[in-house]
């Protein structure tokens, strides 16, 4: 199991699509980016969508990016302005990240970003911590594919935004994903979205943390229908939309880290899961989960037991492992394959700086 090699891992060569220069200029997430590199080496890709001559777009590029940053972060920039007639898939297999206008015909670039294993910068707190990235990768010594950020295992069925999904180092979405959002859908790092999951979110943001997973056919809904009318439907397109209005409840879903659900599980708008918890197999969660490490099952899903006595939950409550860097992690490994139940305090601190 531990027959792997160790390599650092930067995100230093960047992808930025945009249909003018203008509109990169006004991207949020470029001019953080390149504030926020300071004076560290970075391969800077552009493509502009646009027929403008090229000799003049490169030139205004470089004078947007001199202006944003410092002489000596220009003189670390390594800039090229890409031809329209490249090859997409060369240009992502070259590349670590992908930051886009986010408009609806780079939909389909985003996915393909995802499915090589890219950080596609969806947002400018993630542009501020990709800017200055830099971890351990583990890879099996067997392995011959490429280091991966976030990778999108497979063929999604929908994402209508995926411009507000951010994925973290080393988030994983299996095949057949359903995600239909207006607001914000984060997955934690390492935290994997299992296949055939389906995020029915609204304008409800999603936000799952880090090492948590689910098993398939997990479904949360962001919002329920308006009950108190006389009809139910809230469609709002199409040629009945007059009938329908908008859901009379949206509430956002935010799940913590470490989080474990069981297959068939479905979460409902409003829930909150606290760290640690384990959610049963067909289990229908209507209320928030509050207990660290609690398992729950059933429907609705209520309180079954605990996973650790209250001295070892209380204990990993204050450690937040998940918060620790790879480097860490990878030198307690130990410490994940031990059964902890009968540990007392003093134990646990011995398996963790052993």
């Amino acid at each position: 199991m531990h027959d792997l090699t160790r390599t650092r891992f930067a995100v230093d060569r960047h992808l930025a699509v945009s249909p003018t220069l203008d509109q990169l200029k006004a991207n949020d997430r470029f001019t953080t980016l390149i504030k926020a590199r300071g004076s560290r080496p970075l391969t800077l890709t552009v493509l502009i969508k646009s027929e403008d001559d090229r000799s003049t777009v490169l030139a205004r590029l470089l004078r947007l990016i001199e202006g944003l940053t410092s002489q000596e972060t220009v003189r670390q920039l390594d800039v090229r302005l890409a031809d329209c007639s490249e090859s997409v898939g060369m240009l992502l297999q070259n590349h670590d990240a992908l930051l886009t206008s986010g408009m609806p015909d780079d939909h389909p670039l985003i996915i393909n970003a995802w499915q090589h294993g890219l950080c596609v910068v969806n947002s400018i707190d993630q542009a501020e911590r990709v800017a200055i990235f830099e971890d351990d990768y583990f890879a099996g010594r067997n392995t011959s594919g490429r280091r991966w950020y976030s990778i999108m295992e497979g063929n999604p069925l929908v994402l209508t935004n995926p411009q507000h999904i951010v994925l973290e180092y080393g988030a994983r979405i299996n095949p057949r994903t359903v995600i239909l959002n207006q607001s914000e859908v984060k997955i934690g790092r390492g935290t994997l979205l299992g296949a055939d999951a389906e995020l029915n979110l609204y304008t409800a943001k999603f936000v799952i943390g880090q090492f948590s997973q689910t098993s398939s056919y997990f479904t949360a809904v962001g919002a329920r229908h308006t009950l108190h009318f006389p009809s139910t439907y809230s469609v709002t397109r199409g040629p009945y939309a007059f009938i329908g209005k908008p859901a009379d409840k949206v509430g956002d879903i935010v799940i913590g880290n470490d989080v474990w659900f069981g297959t068939h599980v479905v979460v409902l708008p409003g829930v909150c899961v606290a760290d640690g918890c384990v959610v049963g197999a067909g289990s229908i969660v209507t209320k928030s989960l509050a207990e660290p490490y609690g398992i729950y099952a059933g429907n609705p899903a209520q309180l079954i037991r605990f996973r650790f006595p209250a001295h070892v939950i209380k204990w990993l409550c204050s450690v937040q492992w998940w918060n620790w860097p790879t480097s860490k992690i990878w030198k307690a490994r130990s410490f994940f394959q031990t059964d902890i139940s009968g540990k007392t305090e003093e134990d646990l601190w011995k398996l963790i700086e052993s």
